[in-house]
Parts: C-alpha cells; structure tokens; sequence
C-alpha cells in the first residue's frame, strides 16, 4: 500500500513552492522596472499562493505548480520585452480584477437580501465592555480619592467596596467593571517592583564575579581600600531596601483600605436598619 504523503506537510514540497514563488516575484520586480502597468503581477502571485497553500490533492497540487512554471516563463518572456505576453499578462490581470468586482457586488446584493441578524446577548455584553472600557481609559476629572471614603450620605443603596489583592497591589473594588484607568496603573506598579526583582537577581550573581576581581586585583596589584565586591553589595542592600519600601507601602494602603471598607460596612448596616424601621412605621 503506497505511503499517503500530504503536499504541504512535505519539506521537499515547501522548498520547491517557496522557491517557485521567490522565482515568482523575482521576475515581479524586473517586469515592474521595464514594464510599470504590470506592476500589479506581484499581488495577484500572493494572492494565488495564499488561496492554495492547503492545497491536498496531488493532482490539483501538479496542476498549480505547472501553472506557476508556465507564469515563470511568460514573465521572463515580458521582462525580456515580449510585448504580446506582456498583454497576455495585462489580460489575465485584468479579467481577474473584473471577476472580484462581479464577486463584491454579489456578495454585497446577497448581504442585502439577508434579514439583519440582532447580536446576541454575548455580543451586547462585549459591545458594553467596550465601551465602558473607551469610557474608563482616563480618571473622572471629579473623582475623590478613595481613602476620603466613608462617605457620610449616598443616594440609593451604599455600595461596600472589595479589597481585592492584585498581586501585592491592593485596591478597592467598588463594582464591575474595572475601569481600564485602573488596571493601567495596577499594571505598572507590578512591571516596576518586577523589573526591581530582576535586578536583584541580576546583582546576586554579579557579586560572584566581583569576589573573582577582587582575588585578580589581589593576586597582580594587591587588595584596594574600595572593592568590586563591596560596591556590587551596596547596590544589592539598596535594591533589597527599595522593594522592601515598596511592600511596606502596599501594607499600610492596604491597612488603610481595609478599615474604609470596615467603615462602610458599619454605615451600610446602619442605613438598612433605619430604612428597615421607616418601613415598618409606615406599614404599621
């Protein structure tokens, strides 16, 4: 039984398509330089390659690539300034660019006739998300900061904000959706304590390679009062001391956080006994 080979998944078959096609636009840009109303050659040669490139059957494959050899030649055969194949070309350019306008127009009287399609709920939600995140991308010129809260009075119901922990950023989450002003700055206070991180790492092992300069510089011109080693270390203190700096600080926010929504809860509960008792009263 033969061995089943599929065209594309072949190495042999993609080296010769590929160098078909370099061939291709290679003759492109000679016929382009002597001959500039042909120019539009190169597009339709990706455009063909694009369209056959899951190409399985071997006979439809033997057939496309002795269409690419036979266009090889004609464009040579243009280039070199055969007139009569460089209108056979023009010809072939032209009725290809006249069956995609007749496709267009088809396909925009088919749209037509076709009863508009309402979007479905999944689509209504990510079109809201959209917008709310366009709506979002900078910060409310009358937004109060959010440890002013509690607030004393709101109109409806009080909303308790979330602590939510992003990664050691901590934030209040009032509701859904995050605006986008939000998530910018929550993700660039984690790219900057990373990028700290990496150069820590990145000073560790450079205090190796200090010791073994320390030891050179001891061995040939003896050991100086300021050492490789020591000004790599300081530098590793320093690092260690600024993301330290950096957690403490996401402590004592979070701290702060913590007690905002603590207080919230406490107004919250409050509102809802006495809007609980206004009800009563008026029922009774």
């Amino acid at each position: 039984m033969h061995r089943v080979v599929v065209p594309r998944l072949s190495s042999v078959h993609r080296f010769a398509c590929l160098t078909l096609y370099r061939a291709l636009l290679r003759q492109c840009n000679h016929i382009s330089s002597s001959t500039p109303q042909l120019s539009a050659a190169r597009a339709h040669i990706r455009d063909r390659f694009r369209r056959y490139k899951n190409l399985q059957s071997p006979s439809q494959t033997a057939y496309a690539l002795k269409a690419g050899y036979e266009g090889l030649d004609l464009l040579h055969s243009a280039a070199e300034g055969n007139q009569k194949d460089a209108c056979l070309i023009q010809s072939i350019l032209s009725e290809t660019e006249s069956i995609k306008k007749r496709k267009r127009k088809e396909q925009a009287a088919i749209a037509e006739r076709l009863p508009v399609k309402q979007p479905t709920k999944k689509q209504l939600k990510a079109q809201e998300n959209r917008r709310l995140q366009e709506m979002t991308t900078q910060r409310h010129p009358d937004a109060t900061p959010i440890l002013s809260r509690p607030r004393p009075a709101v109109s409806g119901r009080r909303h308790v904000p979330v602590l939510v922990n992003a990664r050691g950023i901590p934030f209040l989450r009032i509701k859904k959706h995050q605006p986008k002003n939000l998530s910018r700055v929550i993700r660039q206070k984690l790219d900057n304590r990373w990028s700290v991180i990496e150069r820590r790492d990145r000073l560790v092992v450079e205090m190796y390679f200090a010791q073994d300069e320390d030891e050179w510089d001891r061995m040939t011109t003896g050991m100086e009062s300021e050492t490789w080693y020591n000004t790599v270390r300081t530098s590793y203190e320093e690092t260690l001391a600024y993301i330290k700096a950096i957690d403490d600080k996401n402590t004592k926010l979070a701290e702060s956080m913590w007690k905002v929504v603590l207080a919230e809860r406490e107004l919250a509960t409050k509102e809802k006994l006495a809007a609980e008792g206004k009800h009563a009263t008026e029922e009774g």
